[in-house]
């Protein structure tokens, strides 16, 4: 079966519309196009070309490198990766400053209980927060500025921004032992895999930086295999990051060489990551060059031989890896174990973001070429070995980027970020259906989702802000933007 929605898919009046009207196509935030409209005809030229390559999220060029050329601390810009702690308390965003505007990517802190507290005032008492505005042409959504006064100011941590090398991306969480938070970001302008520390109590982040605004020091930048650049360093382009804190690793897949490292980190704190290992060739080598790892994701995290799938956008290939742990106190290692091929049932190629339903007995994988979501039975067969054959795949719209799987009540569903159309789509993988589509702003890319808040955030990247999504089932908001994080940069006319 291959799922084609027709009544719900953009422009033909189904389901996810605000207000229960048919889903919008959008030039930008709010401004409704013609149908097939071409949704960066409005962006100036340098947010076009980035519009046009999603998957980079960065621009060429020499980044500045003056102490006095600082990317704002309490504005988003360009918004890139996202992150929930792991009590759902706190929002960790990444700032990529793809344009290298100023000398640096940020991290930032959002107080999700503030927020919540945002989307409660409006949506249960409709009444709009002190310092936030209703949006005029998207009446059901508040846009709250980072540099309002009252209520919508809070929701950003003062003094919690730090700064680290251009092109931030993707953020992975570890709880350790003593309660701390780490953070992991692949930054491809250094490159390395940076590495930051939250501590709930102070709700500060900590890289080694001094000063009011501090930048992440080398100590926190992983860039020597084992500690020693006699072995090696670490290859360009980090992208997407995995982390599976509890057996005490990280594993990201690299954009241009289809590499994959390993970062041992472990959770009681005892020794700093390291890059341990690094493995490649596992995906065919196109004409020009490019390999071209991209989604990764653990089947079963914080299991014993846990399975680490890792996708390629040259090919329709998953390569699936074991992290062997030493028993000698050495470093532990990657161990290709098998792989699989999502084109078996129907046409794929070119994959992108990679998700897991709880328990492990599902992958959901994105791919562009056709665009579809493609659901795999990865549940164990009589051997105990992943069955990984591909169940059903699910009309997409082009260039998806992110998935995020999670049941808020009503049954798992897939979110899929679609960046050149600005929306978020709603999924139900089981049944191969489009439940709605959600017109997120310009350039949706990251999303967390809270299930116990029954809430969903999206960077979007193209106008600095993050959306947030309410997604009680039933509820008349449902899969609507109710708040806005962040003044809509719309761009010039």
């Amino acid at each position: 079966m291959f799922a084609l929605p027709r009544a719900d898919r953009p422009g033909r009046g189904g389901a996810g519309g605000a207000g229960g009207g048919g889903a919008r196509e959008m030039t930008h935030r709010g401004q409704p196009a013609a149908h097939g409209a071409n949704p960066i005809t409005r962006m100036e030229p340098m947010r076009a070309a980035i519009a046009v390559i999603p998957l980079g999220l960065a621009l060429a060029g020499c980044p500045a490198s003056a102490e006095d050329v600082r990317p704002p601390a309490d504005a988003f810009y360009f918004p890139t990766g996202l992150a929930l702690s792991p009590d759902d308390r706190y929002l960790f965003v990444s700032n990529a400053n793809s344009d290298l505007r100023y000398g640096s990517s940020s991290l930032q802190l959002v107080d999700v209980d503030v927020v919540d507290a945002l989307v409660r005032r409006w949506v249960d008492d409709g009444e709009v927060p002190a310092g936030c505005a209703q949006d005029p042409e998207v009446r059901e959504t508040v846009v709250c500025p980072e540099e309002a006064d009252g209520d919508g100011a809070a929701f950003l941590v003062p003094g919690a921004t730090v700064r680290l090398g251009n092109f931030a991306g993707d953020i992975g969480t570890q709880t350790l032992a003593d309660g701390r938070v780490r953070l992991f970001l692949p930054v491809r302008g250094d490159p390395s895999i940076t590495w930051v520390d939250f501590d709930p109590a102070s709700e500060l982040f900590e890289c080694g930086g001094s000063g009011d605004y501090p930048r992440c020091d080398v100590r926190h930048q992983i860039t020597q295999l084992r500690g020693d650049p006699d072995q090696g360093t670490l290859t360009s382009e980090p992208f997407g990051i995995f982390v599976d804190g509890d057996n005490g690793y990280a594993v990201v897949a690299h954009l241009t060489t289809g590499n994959v490292s390993l970062v041992a980190t472990p959770p009681d704190d005892s020794e700093p990551p390291v890059l341990a290992d690094v493995k490649g060739g596992f995906f065919t080598t196109r004409v020009n060059g490019l390999r071209g790892a991209v989604g990764v994701a653990g089947r079963r995290p914080g299991t014993a031989d846990d399975l680490v799938y890792v996708t390629s956008r040259v090919e329709s290939r998953v390569q699936m890896l074991h992290v062997e742990q030493p028993l000698d106190g050495g470093f532990p290692l990657l161990a290709p174990t098998d792989y699989f091929f999502v084109n078996t049932v129907f046409p794929a190629d070119d994959s992108r973001g990679i998700a897991f339903s709880a328990g492990g007995d599902r992958a959901h994988v994105i791919n562009r070429n056709p665009p579809t979501l493609i659901t795999v039975d990865t549940s164990d067969d009589a051997d105990g070995r992943p069955r990984n054959e591909v169940l059903i795949a699910t009309e997409l719209c082009p260039q998806a980027g992110i998935v995020a799987v999670a049941d808020v009540g009503a049954g798992e569903r897939a979110y899929v970020s679609c960046f050149r159309d600005g929306q978020v789509w709603v999924i139900d993988p089981e049944a191969a259906t489009l439940e709605a589509v959600v017109n997120a702003g310009r350039g949706p890319h990251a999303i967390a989702v809270s299930e116990a808040r029954k809430q969903m955030y999206v960077t979007n990247f193209l106008e600095n802000t993050i959306a947030v999504i309410d997604l009680t089932p039933g509820a008349p908001t449902e899969n609507r933007v109710v708040v806005r994080l962040g003044e809509p940069d719309l761009g010039d006319d």
